[in-house]
């Protein structure tokens, strides 16, 4: 059981850090001062380096917190990854809806942190995704997949598609960037990966001749 001292420490750094994101999303990483972290927070500016031996610190600090809170919700995936049935794509589809409305400081940092630190602070998080989540799934089972797909590319280019998609929406005011309601946008995508965009050769032939035989 922690400490109450502990306690009292990282509640002071949750304090701080939200004040310093709260800045750093409005004036960026650079346009924002510790004098300016100290007097969003309440505090005096000694008191940050109390904790923080610089301003960079403080937003590693801030990264590693938020990347730890979003790696237990990508555990909490598990029974969902790996799936490439209709149903547990939607599953997946509306996990990642949820992950990014209800936590959407999370991206934010990253942006910050890829057009003000050219991504140092996050590129691990992507370095070999698609086996990451393999290994997360316990391995996948490809026998429904056409023969030569790669399991492991096609389950991690579908996750991938579910967040940028929520991710434009949310963050960017895509409204409907797809062209179609959420919900048909979804389902579209979810046909597209299970089956494509080409038509059946025969069908093909058909549309050409103008369904004579």
């Amino acid at each position: 059981m922690p400490k109450l001292k502990d306690l009292v420490v990282q509640k002071n750094q949750t304090a701080i850090e939200e004040a310093a994101l709260r800045l750093f999303i409005r004036q960026g990483y650079f346009g924002t001062s510790i004098r300016d972290i100290a007097s969003e927070a309440g505090i005096s500016i000694g008191n940050i380096y109390n904790y923080y031996p610089n301003k960079e610190a403080l937003y590693v600090s801030l990264v590693r917190r938020y990347t730890a809170r979003m790696g237990k919700m990508q555990m909490q995936l598990k029974p969902l990854l790996g799936k490439f049935d209709p149903d547990s794509l939607r599953q997946l589809a509306q996990a990642a809806r949820e992950i990014v409305y209800n936590h959407p400081d999370y991206w934010r940092l990253m942006y910050i942190d890829v057009t003000e630190f050219g991504n140092r602070h996050f590129a691990q998080s992507f370095h070999k995704l698609s086996r990451t989540l393999e290994k997360i799934a316990g391995g996948y089972d490809s026998a429904s997949l056409r023969p030569g797909v790669d399991a492991s590319l096609a389950y991690g280019a579908i996750y991938l598609q579910f967040f940028t998609y929520f991710l434009v929406e949310k963050l960017f005011g895509g409204k409907q960037h797809l062209g179609q309601p959420e919900g048909v946008a979804i389902e579209q995508l979810i046909q597209i990966f299970r089956e494509g965009v080409g038509a059946p050769a025969a069908v093909a032939s058909a549309r050409a001749t103008g369904g004579k035989s």
